[in-house]
């Protein structure tokens, strides 16, 4: 009997599935979290993917433009770049749990850098590998997955290209270079200014009548920079940019003349803007003068015309194949020689010689490239720096301290082609 009651047993097949239900129920939540949690890292992936790549390229990019960049500063750099965005990301992070969460990717995380050198060009490559733990949720617990590691990895790489060249800077020292610009200065903004007032008093011989006396008194007054700590000012970002493109003095030469209604002694053209920096640091502080630039254009153009070949063997000697001439013409008035007015002789003999320049042509037929700089100048003196210049991207009208530095600046980058290239 009891042989029959098991045999039925085994045939009746009416709890199957809820036994089957129960056996599978664990593992087919397991796997539902496991898919839940492989979606969730897809997307993390992707969101830490672009938070490598923006840290590669940071210090790619910041390798070319320091040009001198050591291993220890590019890695210290990537690094916290990549964990202060990653963090930032995420702002339910107690302080604790933020110092924990930046402990391990700094310890899973590395970077490392190279660089190489050949003629006028400089190439750095950075690459990076981190390794991310992502918690999984309760129900891939079940099948025993606590956390899943996703692993990026990152490449990026820059380039400057070093352009070869020989600039002759021809620089305004006239008086009027020693008036106001509009820019106050940041560190003194005011200063006292004598004043002359005119006060009333009772008169001595007949106190009835108010007479009228003049008294002086210093009152503060906005204290403006003037044009030629300006200039003084943006030369010297110049020459920070040009140093930048040629950190090892190799491939860039400059020189300068100044000028007010004479021509005054030039600086000859050199290896890299340490001795070109005195000689602006050198320009007098109070200048005076009236305005011809006839005299330091001719010192530029001879110095940079394809015949003189002092420029050519200086840059054959650091294996320089080919080089750019450059000439940055600046004034903040027009021609007057020392007669205090406009001179169209002087006008016309400065723009001759500009058209000298532009007409030297060296071997490879390149001519002499004019930069010119109108600083807050009258309309003569911008019509003149206009035609002088080698067209409308040469040409520069600031009417400001702020102006005339990013002038400075953005001819430097452009003569030097400094612009990095990123790839990753």
């Amino acid at each position: 009997m009891q042989s029959i009651q098991f045999k039925r047993l085994l045939k009746d097949r009416s709890g199957n599935f809820g036994i089957i239900t129960a056996v599978m129920l664990p593992v087919m939540l397991g796997l539902a979290g496991i898919a839940v949690d492989v979606s969730h890292a897809l997307d993390q992936k992707s969101r830490i993917q672009a938070l490598a790549d923006a840290a590669t390229l940071a210090v790619a990019s910041a390798m070319a433009d320091k040009g001198n960049m050591s291993e220890q500063e590019a890695a210290a750099l990537g690094l916290k770049t990549f964990i202060s965005q990653t963090l930032a990301s995420d702002g339910s992070l107690t302080p604790e749990q933020r110092a924990e969460e930046e402990k391990k990717l700094r310890d899973a995380t590395t970077f490392q850098t190279t660089s190489t050198s050949s003629n006028n060009s400089d190439s750095y490559d950075v690459l990076m590998k981190s390794t991310y733990e992502i918690p999984m949720n309760g129900m891939s617990a079940v099948v025993g997955f606590k956390t899943l590691k996703v692993t990026v990895e990152s490449r990026a790489s820059s380039g400057r290209e070093g352009n070869a060249l020989s600039m002759y800077l021809v620089l305004d020292e006239s008086g009027s270079m020693a008036w106001d610009t509009t820019t106050i200065d940041p560190v003194a903004p005011s200063k006292k200014v004598k004043k002359q007032r005119k006060e009333k008093y009772p008169c001595p011989d007949n106190e009835a009548i108010m007479c009228e006396r003049l008294v002086e008194e210093y009152v503060d007054a906005p204290n403006y920079i003037v044009k030629m700590a300006s200039l003084k000012t943006a030369a010297g970002v110049m020459f920070d940019e040009l140093k930048k493109a040629d950190p090892n003095s190799g491939l860039i030469r400059v020189g300068a003349s100044s000028y007010d209604d004479k021509t005054k002694s030039e600086q000859k053209i050199e290896w890299g803007t340490s001795e070109v920096s005195k000689y602006v640091t050198k320009l007098p502080a109070k200048p005076d003068g009236g305005t011809d630039a006839s005299g330091a254009l001719t010192n530029a153009y001879a110095a940079l015309k394809a015949e003189n070949t002092r420029e050519k063997n200086a840059h054959d000697a650091k294996k320089n194949k080919s080089f750019e001439r450059f000439i940055v013409f600046m004034t903040d008035g027009e021609m007057t020689g020392n007669g205090g007015i406009w001179s169209k002789k002087i006008h016309d003999q400065v723009m001759g010689i500009c058209e000298q320049a532009k007409n030297d042509k060296d071997a490879g037929g390149n001519p002499i490239k004019i930069y010119t700089i109108a600083f807050m100048a009258p309309a003569k003196g911008k019509e003149l720096l206009e035609a002088c210049s080698s067209g409308k991207e040469f040409y520069y009208e600031p009417n400001n301290m702020t102006q005339l530095v990013q002038t400075f600046g953005e001819i430097a980058r452009k003569a030097a082609k400094t612009g990095t290239r990123l790839t990753n």
